[in-house]
């Protein structure tokens, strides 16, 4: 059964701390071995994920690509804004506002929360429907 984890930015709101925590749990799982779908709200969010981790530091380097682009051998975290790649079902990290009707095909699920109110709104229904479902539950505030 898919484990999910809600990460919440309550330090900062803006779009530069919500890239932040996206990058770290997405350093975070790549250190760990993991094959990471990052799966954005629209295609303008996922290419600034993509920008995002393109510009952190060499030695932070993080092997990735927006789906559909790059090597026939697809790295190891992936950004898309439609349907998750067929062969990399090991975590996700759903930035969308909507629980995704794939996210049981996946071992781990990382709800990336920024911190305005309508998107902790949107956070707390994908909650009740993980736990009315039977999901197991874990949260951070950041």
């Amino acid at each position: 059964m898919t484990q999910v984890e809600f990460h919440i930015l309550e330090s900062q709101p803006g779009e530069e701390a919500y890239l932040r925590l996206i990058g770290q749990c997405v350093k975070s799982l790549y250190k760990q071995g993991r094959k990471v779908y990052i799966h954005a709200h629209d295609q303008e969010q996922a290419h600034a994920v993509d920008e995002y981790l393109w510009a952190l530091d060499l030695n932070e380097f993080i092997p990735h690509n927006l789906v559909g682009e790059g090597p026939a051998k697809a790295p190891p975290v992936q950004i898309g804004f439609t349907q998750p790649p067929e062969e990399q079902h090991d975590c996700l990290i759903n930035l969308s506002r909507d629980v995704q009707p794939f996210f049981s095909y996946f071992l781990k699920c990382y709800e990336i929360v920024p911190n305005q109110e309508e998107h902790k709104e949107s956070a707390r229904e994908r909650y009740k429907f993980y736990r009315g479902h039977g999901y197991p539950l874990q949260h951070k505030k950041h």
